[in-house]
């Protein structure tokens, strides 16, 4: 694996394209060990060998990667003045998730300014079939992939919702309205409301979240975030494309909506 990010890290400013004899030479390394490192580096396209001249250059996989960072910092660029305004305004900690593999991350926070408070580490993993914070991805995700997340259901508290047609119904109520709104259903005591952020192709970037306490999660708090969170929602995600719903019954509808609807 070091070598391997080694002959990548050769390919520095100025520097287009290298021969094995170069690699070789720069990673310190024999001839026949750079020559199999980078052939797996080419197998997996994060390098190109030209076929006339014999010389390495980066591969679509590194630019992929690259383009993969500009966007998400450029989703926290965007989402984060949101976050800053939803704590401000019901004083409980806000966050983006991003999905990665099968599960939520915890990629951006501005937390609450009470001492007790729900304030995960950015970077944390969480599953995403429980939780207001997941149920987005879940929403947008294909129906295939509904029905294997939801086998893996289990309670993770005594208020988690582990029955397969109220999942779907959360599902098609964010679908519908913009949030899902969960009750000490990820860890006891605290709650969230949550909505998906979809650009120009109907894709899911993120979701956001309020989560806190679920004694300050009172009526007018939760009425507010009813409301904040898809205003919030259909906002940002005009900014990455999203053209709205044109007056239909459902303000995120889902490419997986009709398996939901089937699912109820």
């Amino acid at each position: 694996m070091q070598r391997a990010l080694a002959i990548l890290n050769c390919f520095t400013r100025g520097i287009d394209d290298l021969s094995l004899t170069e690699i070789s030479k720069l990673v310190q390394i024999p001839y026949s060990t750079a020559s199999r490192i980078a052939g797996i580096l080419e197998q997996e396209s994060f390098l190109i060998r030209d076929k006339n001249t014999k010389r390495f250059s980066l591969g679509r996989r590194v630019y992929s990667l690259g383009y993969c960072a500009k966007q998400n910092d450029f989703l926290r660029k965007v989402i984060y003045p949101y976050l800053v305004r939803l704590r401000d305004e019901f004083g409980e900690t806000a966050l983006i998730y991003i999905r990665e593999g099968d599960y939520r991350i915890c990629f951006e926070k501005v937390p609450a300014f009470h001492s007790f408070k729900f304030s995960p580490t950015v970077g944390s993993k969480y599953v995403l079939w429980a939780g207001a914070g997941g149920m987005g991805f879940l929403a947008y995700a294909m129906p295939e992939e509904q029905d294997n997340f939801l086998k893996d259901t289990r309670n993770l508290t005594t208020f988690t919702t582990t029955d397969r047609s109220k999942i779907m119904k959360e599902l098609y109520n964010l679908c519908e309205k913009g949030y899902s709104y969960c009750i000490n259903e990820y860890q006891e005591g605290f709650s969230s409301i949550a909505g998906p952020i979809v650009d120009s192709g109907n894709n899911i970037l993120c979701t956001i979240a309020v989560t806190g306490p679920s004694a300050r999660f009172t009526d007018d708090i939760v009425k507010g975030l009813k409301e904040r969170i898809p205003q919030y929602c259909a906002e940002i995600s005009s900014t990455f494309g999203w053209y709205g719903h044109n007056g239909e019954d459902f303000l995120f509808p889902s490419p997986s909506l009709e398996h939901i609807i089937n699912g109820m």
